[in-house]
C-alpha cells in the first residue's frame, strides 16, 4: 500500500503563537489520513505500507507555486525560505512511519523531489503498489474548477487502484488509529500477570 501525503500539508506548521503552541493543522490532516488508512484498509503484519511525498524544488520555472508560497510564508510568518524541505518531509514521514511501526505495521518512508503527479505514479510502479492512498491537497473552490489537482491526476496515471482521502472524510477521532488510548490500570495489571 502506498500513502501519499501533500508536502505543502506535511511541512506546514507555523510559527508558535505566544502560547508557545506551533499551528500543527496541516500536520494533523497527514496524521489523520495516515491513521484513516490504518483504520480502514491496513491490515497489521500483513501489509507492507509506502509513506511517499513529492517535494516540488524551484528550478522547475523562473517563478512556480512553490517558489510564491515559500516567499510569502517568509514575509508573513518568519518563515525561513531556504529551509531544506526534502530534510523536514523525511523526518515527519519517518514520524509517521514509527507510528505504523508502533503498531505492527511494516512501514517505508520516502521523499522524492519534482512534480507529484509525476513522481507519485512512478514511485507507486518501482514499489509494485496494489493500492494507492491520496490525501487530497486543500485547493480554492476557483483552482478545483480550473485544473486537476496532483491528487487527481495521481488517481488517473497510477497502475492500481487509488484511494483519494479528503480532509472532510476524516473525523477527529480516527486518529485514535495511530495513537490509542492507554490501557487502563485494570488491564495493565492484566497484561503483567
Amino acid at each position: 500500500i502506498v500513502i501519499a501525503l501533500d508536502s505543502d500539508q506535511l511541512l506546514s506548521t507555523g510559527p508558535a503563537e505566544a502560547g508557545g503552541e506551533a499551528d500543527m493543522g496541516g500536520w494533523f490532516w497527514c496524521f489523520k489520513t495516515v491513521a484513516w488508512a490504518k483504520a480502514n484498509i491496513i491490515r497489521a503484519h500483513e501489509d507492507h505500507v509506502f509513506l511517499v511525498t513529492s517535494v516540488e524544488t524551484a528550478s522547475r520555472q523562473v517563478v512556480d507555486g512553490t517558489t510564491l508560497t515559500m516567499m510569502w510564508n517568509s514575509m508573513v510568518n518568519d518563515v525561513d525560505a531556504h529551509r531544506d524541505r526534502q530534510r523536514e518531509a523525511d523526518e515527519a514521514l519517518r514520524r509517521l512511519a514509527e507510528a505504523l511501526g508502533r503498531l505492527g505495521v511494516s512501514t517505508t518512508a520516502e521523499v522524492a523531489a519534482g512534480a507529484p503527479a509525476e513522481t507519485i505514479p512512478q514511485l507507486v510502479r518501482a514499489h509494485k503498489g496494489e493500492l494507492l492512498v491520496v490525501q487530497a491537497p486543500t485547493r480554492s473552490a476557483i483552482a478545483a474548477t480550473l485544473w486537476y489537482s496532483w491528487a487527481d491526476r495521481c488517481a488517473h496515471t497510477a497502475a492500481c487502484p487509488t484511494v483519494v482521502v479528503k480532509e472532510s472524510d476524516l473525523p477527529d477521532n480516527v486518529a485514535v488509529a495511530l495513537d490509542p488510548p492507554a490501557p487502563a490500570p485494570e488491564q495493565q495489571q492484566q497484561q503483567h500477570e
